[in-house]
């Protein structure tokens, strides 16, 4: 990875085990990584770290990722937003929801797709 495609991304995940291990995997990419595990998190990082990409977990103990997504773009309206879901049925049943996020991701992951999610989604906006 390029040096100027390195950035600081937010993940937002009440799982434990998955935001660790999606932030050692996107470390290892070079990149600056914050987890939230609460929507109130994740708002108060991105004040304090700016990143440049939120990964956004759809379910979270106090809210949801679509409700996030639109308090964060308030505040960051240049950050790149992707979901991640375990529940992709409510999304077909309204896909108006998806609409401030550059991707969808299906849980469980694979990390191939979320490595090139992230990689497409930056050269979006660098274009």
């Amino acid at each position: 990875m390029n040096p100027e495609n390195k950035m600081t991304i937010l993940v937002v995940d009440d799982d434990e085990v998955v935001g660790r291990v999606l932030s050692r995997v996107l470390t290892q990419q070079g990149h600056l990584v914050w987890q939230a595990q609460t929507a109130r998190q994740a708002v108060a990082s991105a004040r304090e770290h700016s990143p440049r990409l939120a990964l956004l977990d759809l379910c979270l103990p106090d809210g949801d990722g679509l409700e996030l997504a639109r308090q964060l773009r308030q505040e960051h309206p240049d950050l790149i937003l992707i979901l991640m879901t375990a529940y992709p049925l409510r999304l077909r049943e309204h896909p108006e929801l998806i609409g401030a996020f550059s991707r969808v991701l299906m849980k469980p992951l694979d990390l191939a797709d979320l490595r090139r999610a992230i990689e497409s989604s930056l050269a979006e906006v660098v274009s």
